[in-house]
């Protein structure tokens, strides 16, 4: 008997705005993606950056990473330069 794990939705936000992912295993590019399907003012070629406490990381857009609930990330244009 095989065991079988469901997958479950998870919200994040992006920009201060909620967006809810299909998975919690995913991309920098898959969020960016959800996050302009889902009413984001942003675009795909902008930088996306995990934010954890007063730090913020940078997240490729083909770099794999695992999601939690309430996780927020900030997406940049690619010529702003205030996340340094």
């Amino acid at each position: 008997m095989e065991a079988h794990v469901e997958q479950q939705a998870v919200k994040v936000q992006v920009n201060g705005r909620d967006v809810v992912l299909a998975e919690k295993k995913t991309t920098g590019h898959a969020i960016k993606d959800a996050a302009i399907k889902q009413g984001v003012a942003i675009r795909i070629d902008f930088n996306l950056f995990r934010i954890e406490g007063n730090s913020q990381h940078p997240v490729g857009d083909n770099q794999d990473i695992t999601v939690h609930n309430d996780e927020r990330f900030r997406a940049v244009a690619p010529d702003d330069n205030s996340w340094r």
